[in-house]
């Protein structure tokens, strides 16, 4: 017989949040340097109820600028992979940037090219991110110029 399903829990961040999120982030090499407790309310935080003992699972980040929005630091906790924490992460972040009027999202990465692309994210040149994505510390300094710019058109 399988086991059913865990209940995923999405929340918006919260300055006790950071810790947790920073420690995830860390671990998979993602860059924390421009982040800290403030910026946790641009989170969305997966959780297991059940997992006290680990009480992040997943999280990603949007910064929003307009109409245009960086998605950044999606990361899934090696306990949760393979449960579609990722899949629910980024779509919900892509309500809630629909929601505040986004209607680009971008991201750089340097190893999730076909993860995104599986998502509706194109690869674009580095040259036609806007000029809000270019001043972000993830576009300037904190990835490197090896990584992929992808961008998404949201639908209202």
């Amino acid at each position: 017989m399988t086991k059913p399903a865990e209940t995923l829990v999405l929340r918006q961040g919260r300055p006790d949040d950071w810790a947790a999120v920073g420690a995830l982030l860390a671990d998979a090499g993602l860059p924390v340097d421009d982040l800290d407790q403030a910026s946790m309310a641009g989170f969305t935080i997966a959780t297991r109820p059940s997992m006290r003992a680990e009480p992040v699972s997943g999280v990603i980040g949007l910064q929003s600028f307009d109409e245009v929005g960086l998605l950044r630091s999606l990361v899934v906790a090696k306990s949760a992979r393979s449960a579609g924490c990722g899949s629910k992460l980024v779509q919900a972040v892509e309500r809630i940037a629909n929601a505040a009027g986004i209607r680009q999202l971008w991201l750089l990465t340097t190893d999730a090219r076909g993860y995104f692309e599986n998502r509706g994210f194109r690869a674009v040149s580095r040259e036609l991110a806007p000029t809000a994505i270019r001043q972000t510390a993830e576009f300037t300094s904190l990835c490197p110029a090896s990584a992929i710019l992808m961008l998404k058109t949201l639908r209202p």
